[in-house]
């Protein structure tokens, strides 16, 4: 969705519409967040106002997506929102001899006659998502050795990880009288 900058005025102004889960999955494996997918479209509520040149969006998304867990890599339902606040100042003019402020370089900046309000909304979406993702605080992931889900059911592997780089070590040990006693 674009909005042109002259119709953004000095009185908030607000918008409700929605974004494809189709168009959004196809920016999410492209950006490589494959690990989330939308199920339904993304809702948005914007609101929008001039202040001097600069543009002032704020606004909540919403939305439902499937995730796939990092640890046991079963896919689990996730409610996604986030409230956000955009303030846009005009690109200023660059020159040789100019030098940008630490305040200008974290400034987002506009230019031209439209404003794509769709990869704000895209950019947001991606800040929402938790890292690493995960389908509950508790998960036991994937056996390393066996790969059975330890949430579904327990293995008999031994837990003992013994560190590659150290094997040489323990053979060592061994051909020593009185060692490991």
């Amino acid at each position: 969705m674009r909005i042109a900058t002259e119709d953004i005025k000095s009185t908030l102004t607000e918008i409700d519409f929605v974004e494809e889960a189709r168009g959004l999955n196809q920016l999410l494996r492209q950006d490589g967040e494959a690990d989330y997918q939308l199920s339904a479209p993304l809702r948005i509520h914007l609101t929008h106002l001039r202040s001097g040149d600069d543009l002032l969006f704020s606004g909540a998304i919403d939305g439902d997506v499937v995730g796939q867990c990092g640890r046991c890599l079963e896919e689990y339902p996730l409610s996604l929102t986030r409230e956000f606040s955009v303030v846009l100042t005009p690109r200023p003019p660059l020159g040789r001899e100019m030098e940008l402020s630490y305040d200008e370089l974290s400034a987002s900046f506009y230019s031209g006659e439209t404003i794509d309000v769709s990869a704000l909304v895209h950019e947001q979406m991606l800040l929402a998502f938790p890292l690493p993702p995960v389908c509950r605080e508790d998960c036991k992931g994937l056996c390393p050795q066996c790969g059975v889900n330890r949430n579904v059911e327990t293995c008999k592997c031994r837990s003992e990880w013994t560190d590659p780089r150290l094997v040489q070590l323990s053979s060592l040990r061994a051909s020593f009288p009185g060692a490991g006693k």
